[in-house]
């Protein structure tokens, strides 16, 4: 405990909240340009996170540049060679990743992993790179600042203390608290939240994530290595039944998924229910006075597309950029901080749209159904679909009218 009263007596260029994705490969990249970072995690690592642990092929490259070689590797992460989908009248359509070729891929297939070896990895590699980790470490408020810096209250354990900062980052997920502090948290209409376990000895699964839509909502199935198999459910929360508990109105929604259920006869779980959301939560601004959110602080619709790990880490990428520009001229006030929302807004409005309209023809199921049939039909631009969603094929391949016209007509 004396080394974090210590260690806590300097001031840090920059103070990242949240040791997730986000947080950690934001504090490497920063700490790899030679600025003093100080990453505060909640929890203590390895530790589990509720998520659907999928990251699409692009995932790789951005990781390739934060990770030492074989890191992932080590943990036998499954490799996914598409997605397939199945819509509420059975329908199912396979998209894969190599039918993205002719646009580069870095990989022809994407990851599965459980987030606490991947988060656990990437906090050691900020760690490596010059940050320092302060586990079991919670902010809970802004303290006084002098104009050049930001104050930020922090708690671990009995020991309340201050930690300064130039610049503060807020990568603290769904709930941010920097966000709330700030007075930028806003939610959407949509209020779905995930439960999630794992399960071994799931039947039939191949190397390929699966989404399973139903009239209510959605299941994802993903393997993560090692025989296991993610389950997550997606569901409005408001329509929580009374006196359940999450493992009842977990093992409730599976049931709704006959398919499903049929290939879970054998299977064995081995994690607790979690919970993560509500979902549909965006800040009116990534950025205030020597303050800036990345990663699901920042926003986060849902998690259909499973793009979550991919925004986190190129977001990482340019709230670095961005910082180490403001940090090496001391342009830290929220005007010249900007251009980092405007920054965010060119690399993922395309995204952003891709998402909603996605989010509406899944939740209407009769017209789910008809663009699954038609993608059945047509592998190519069930292909071109799940190139979008795995951040290999470029948005606008998508938002053509003469797409839209094929999956309708």
């Amino acid at each position: 405990m004396a080394y974090f009263r210590e260690a806590l007596e300097q001031r840090f260029d920059a103070v990242i909240v949240g040791a997730g994705p986000a947080g950690s490969a934001s504090a490497a990249l920063l700490a790899s340009r030679g600025f003093s970072v100080a990453l505060l995690e909640r929890a203590a690592f390895p530790r589990p996170k509720p998520c659907a642990e999928y990251l699409s092929p692009e995932v790789s490259r951005l990781l390739d540049r934060i990770l030492p070689p074989g890191a992932l590797e080590r943990v036998r992460p499954a490799r996914l060679h598409g997605m397939r989908v199945v819509s509420p009248d059975g329908t199912s359509f396979t998209g894969r990743f190599s039918g993205s070729r002719r646009y580069g891929p870095y990989r022809e297939h994407g990851l599965a992993l459980p987030r606490e070896d991947l988060d656990h990895a990437l906090a050691l590699a900020a760690v490596a790179r010059g940050a320092t980790l302060f586990e079991k470490t919670a902010a809970i408020g802004f303290g006084d600042s002098d104009s050049g810096t930001r104050t930020l209250v922090i708690r671990r354990g009995r020991f309340q203390r201050s930690v300064v900062g130039r610049l503060i980052i807020g990568a603290d997920g769904l709930n941010s608290r920097v966000a709330r502090l700030l007075g930028v948290a806003r939610r959407g209409r949509l209020r779905r939240i995930a439960l999630v376990s794992h399960a071994t000895d799931v039947t039939d699964m191949q190397a390929l994530g699966e989404m399973h839509v139903g009239p209510c909502g959605y299941l994802g199935l993903a393997p993560v290595g090692r025989n296991v198999t993610n389950l997550s459910v997606v569901v409005d929360v408001r329509r929580s039944p009374p006196g359940r508990s999450k493992n009842e109105w977990f093992f409730d929604q599976v049931q709704r998924y006959p398919r499903v259920m049929a290939r879970l006869e054998q299977a064995r779980f081995v994690s607790p229910v979690r919970v993560v959301g509500p979902f549909a939560s965006r800040a009116r601004r990534a950025t205030a006075d020597h303050v800036m959110l990345v990663g699901d602080a920042a926003d986060f619709y849902d998690p259909f597309t499973g793009e979550g790990i991919y925004a986190a880490l190129r977001g990482a990428e340019l709230v670095a950029d961005q910082a180490c520009s403001a940090l090496e001229t001391n342009a830290l006030h929220a005007g010249a901080l900007s251009a980092y929302d405007a920054a965010r807004r060119r690399t993922f409005g395309g995204k952003w749209i891709v998402e909603r309209l996605i989010g509406k023809v899944i939740a209407h199921p009769p017209v789910l159904n008809r663009v699954a049939r038609r993608l059945a039909e047509n592998p190519a631009l069930a292909d071109m679909l799940v190139g979008v969603t795995g951040n290999v094929v470029p948005t606008s391949e998508v938002l053509r009218p003469s797409f839209a016209w094929r999956l309708i007509r």
